[in-house]
């Protein structure tokens, strides 16, 4: 048998695919009505919805075959989907590529095939809406325009299910914010109206004794004050960015090279290059480009302020793990204590140390950080050796 040909850019309609959500999921009515459709129209005891992996061929739904996968170097769908219209044999005995198929010369014994390539709106043949007889046969015109109007349909569904995953993880990320805003709302009496309170005092303290006091101590309370507020806004702007981060991203993901989101962090965090930031290989992800471009100017930022080396060095690698790619961000800072290890991603959790520039962090950054994560479907976890630096380590499917 004569294998099928690996479609042009088989890795990105392997995402595509992947974005659908379809793979290994149950049955559904409406699927096997239309597999059940096909083959009362084209008189054909076999019909699958087929959709071809990177090794396999798999059957959303299937009429007159025993198992629901096959491998994908046997697969008949796998040539269908190198074409743009009908794949079609009468007879798979005689043709050279099917000839001594096992699926040929023994179960289900294919001898004719129809099969319309499922094709999503970006022009990437997912799989096909087949038929299969045991014995040769010509479709009639009339059964070639059912088949594809059927196909047509398979299409439709398709989409519909990816429209309403992506509904639902919407109202998921829309329960987690409202889970954060009562966790918010919780801290924001202790960590919001102290700053408040004190502007208030000390705002009633210098109008109460203001023709009393030196102009030493008077600077001192409009020092104070100004301490305050700045505080109040670094907390503010902190939670807005934080909230913000939610709603920014693309409704849809997309290719990008990682090395361009870092470079323009970079331009943004190191304008004079005063640090040294070394660059990963670069790599093509499919993901939500903003939440990366958020992400890594949040780590690379920590990683430069909290860093009381005279040269600040940080590295950013990447290693190819099987089916994820390991994205991995050290630096020679400070560290972190290994007993606040666990607690860094907690919202408002702070290690309550001033950074390079004599601020202190809200305890925003990185909570927002693994939020971000978490939506790109990602995982961080973080390493760290007090005085000698800290490694975030991020984990993403290609």
């Amino acid at each position: 048998m004569i294998e099928a040909k690996m479609p042009l850019n088989e890795a990105r309609r392997l995402r595509i695919l992947e974005e659908y959500q379809i793979l290994d999921t149950e049955n559904e009515a409406d699927f096997d009505e239309i597999t059940k459709l096909a083959s009362e129209i084209c008189e054909s005891p076999i019909s699958t919805i087929t959709f071809i992996n990177t090794a396999r061929q798999w059957f959303k739904s299937y009429v007159g075959l025993p198992n629901r996968e096959g491998p994908r170097n046997l697969s008949f769908c796998a040539h269908a989907i190198n074409e743009t219209e009908m794949f079609y044999i009468e007879d798979a005995r005689t043709d050279e590529r099917f000839y001594d198929s096992p699926l040929v010369l023994g179960d289900p014994n294919i001898v004719f095939y129809a099969g319309i390539p499922l094709i999503d709106k970006e022009g990437y043949a997912l799989g096909t809406l087949c038929v299969i007889d045991t014995k040769t046969k010509k479709l009639t015109e009339f059964q070639e325009k059912a088949l594809k109007t059927l196909a047509h349909q398979v299409m439709k569904l398709i989409e519909l299910r990816k429209v309403n995953l992506k509904l639902q993880a919407k109202n998921e990320i829309l329960k987690e914010s409202y889970a954060e805003l009562e966790r918010f709302s919780q801290v924001v009496s202790h960590d919001i109206k102290s700053p408040l309170n004190n502007i208030l005092g000390l705002t009633e303290m210098l109008k109460e004794e203001h023709c009393g006091v030196t102009n030493t101590e008077a600077n001192l309370y409009i020092d104070l004050i100004k301490e305050s507020s700045e505080k109040l806004k670094e907390y503010i702007d902190a939670t807005l960015r934080a909230y913000k981060n939610g709603t920014l991203a693309t409704d849809e993901k997309e290719f990008f090279y990682l090395n361009s989101v870092l470079k323009e962090c970079i331009k943004m965090l190191n304008p004079k290059g005063e640090y040294e930031i070394t660059l990963p290989e670069n790599i093509e992800i499919f993901n939500f480009k903003s939440y990366f471009e958020q992400i890594f100017l949040n780590l690379i930022g920590n990683a430069i302020k909290y860093n009381d080396k005279e040269k600040v060095v940080i590295n950013i690698t990447v290693e190819t793990r099987g089916d994820y790619y390991k994205i991995i961000v050290k630096d020679n800072g400070v560290g972190i204590p290994s007993d606040k290890l666990s607690k860094i991603f907690e919202m408002f959790y702070t290690l309550e140390q001033e950074d390079r520039f004599n601020n202190n962090g809200t305890g925003i950054g990185l909570s927002s950080v693994k939020s971000l994560v978490k939506r790109c479907d990602g995982e961080i976890s973080v390493n760290s050796n007090l005085g000698f630096g800290s490694e975030f380590i991020l984990k993403f499917n290609p």
